[in-house]
């Protein structure tokens, strides 16, 4: 069965302030993580404890929650934390000291006053649930040593000698054997290097001369093989002679007078243009539908406006105007939109075409 204990431990979850009624009331303090580098640990962040035993009017917030959690009334509900109070009172005064499962303990001190020390590890804090304290271990590596063994070789002074001036004389032999080889090379390759440009002065020489024998000798019959070579017969031949435009003279022609006969003469008469067309409308309302505008046009001839017509519009998408009359100049315009103003009891505005 739940008691009242319980309920406490559960409320300090949510809230922030407990009141036990006629005892006391818990408040609870938020506390961030901390890194303790003296005493080597990690520490979660928390709601930590505290008791005001001047906090003793009853603001109805555990009563509630005993009595929707029980299913009891508040009356009931009441009347279970008198009794835990009275419980922690006689256990306070009589055995000093009164114990709520992971809230906290109750003590006396010499005053008679009521003291509360906080469970060390109570955290009222959700997102903190079941994180604990993390001690902090150093680590320390060990290097292994390794042991090397020096291996120590007595070598004599007079062997080193030895050793250093066998290993001249096989470099000075080897040193004489290469330049011989390389002056008979060097030999050789000069006689192939003279025999080389020799034949290359001689090839140059006769391009040189037959190009010349080429070029002065444009009858030869060999002259064919040169690619920039013309002949002055094919150059002629590739210009055509400018030809003569043949124009056909064009003799005018002769014109032969005719008689009209002046009866036969219709007269026509003369356009009349009229310069008193209506460039200002009186309208009423713009509609996008057809429907819409032929109802203002009947409110406005029923008004006893018989020149009101519908303005259709000049492009698609535009609205269709409604006009109470056209006039030819502005002024006439304006006076009759103020009459048809009044008689419609709506506004008008002027168009002009």
């Amino acid at each position: 069965m739940t008691t009242v204990q319980n309920h406490i431990r559960e409320l300090l979850f949510e809230q922030d302030c407990v009141v036990i009624p006629d005892f006391g009331g818990f408040v609870t303090n938020f506390d961030c993580a901390k890194v303790d580098k003296a005493e080597e640990y990690i520490k979660p962040a928390q709601k930590w404890l505290a008791f005001n035993g001047l906090l003793k009017n009853d603001d109805g917030l555990l009563s509630n929650y005993i009595a929707k959690n029980e299913g009891v009334s508040r009356d009931v509900a009441n009347l279970k934390i008198k009794l835990f109070v009275e419980t922690a009172k006689k256990g306070i005064r009589f055995d000093q000291r009164f114990d709520i499962a992971g809230v906290g303990t109750f003590t006396e001190n010499e005053e008679g006053k009521i003291q509360f020390n906080p469970s060390e590890n109570s955290n009222f804090l959700g997102e903190s649930f079941g994180l604990e304290k993390i001690v902090i271990k150093k680590s320390t590596f060990i290097q292994p040593i390794i042991q090397v063994e020096s291996i120590n070789t007595k070598v004599s002074q007079k062997t080193i000698q030895q050793v250093f001036a066998s290993n001249d004389r096989e470099t000075s032999a080897q040193e004489i054997k290469v330049v011989g080889t390389h002056k008979v090379s060097l030999r050789k390759n000069r006689k192939g290097t003279v025999v080389l440009k020799f034949l290359l002065g001689m090839f140059s020489a006769v391009l040189f001369v037959s190009a010349i024998y080429l070029y002065d000798n444009e009858k030869n019959s060999l002259s064919s093989f040169n690619p920039f070579h013309f002949s002055q017969k094919q150059v002629k031949e590739a210009y055509a002679e400018p030809v003569e435009k043949v124009i056909p003279k064009v003799e005018p022609a002769k014109l032969t007078p005719v008689l009209i006969d002046k009866d036969t003469l219709v007269k026509v008469s003369t356009p009349i243009i009229n310069d008193t067309e209506n460039r200002f409308f009186v309208i009423t309302g713009s509609f996008g539908e057809t429907e819409n505008a032929e109802n203002q046009l009947n409110v406005l001839k029923s008004k006893g406006f018989s020149k009101a017509s519908i303005l259709k519009p000049g492009k698609k998408g535009r609205l269709i105007k409604v006009s109470a009359g056209g006039f030819t100049d502005e002024e006439s315009a304006n006076e009759e939109a103020v009459k048809v103003a009044k008689a419609i009891n709506q506004n008008a505005w002027i168009f002009k075409k």
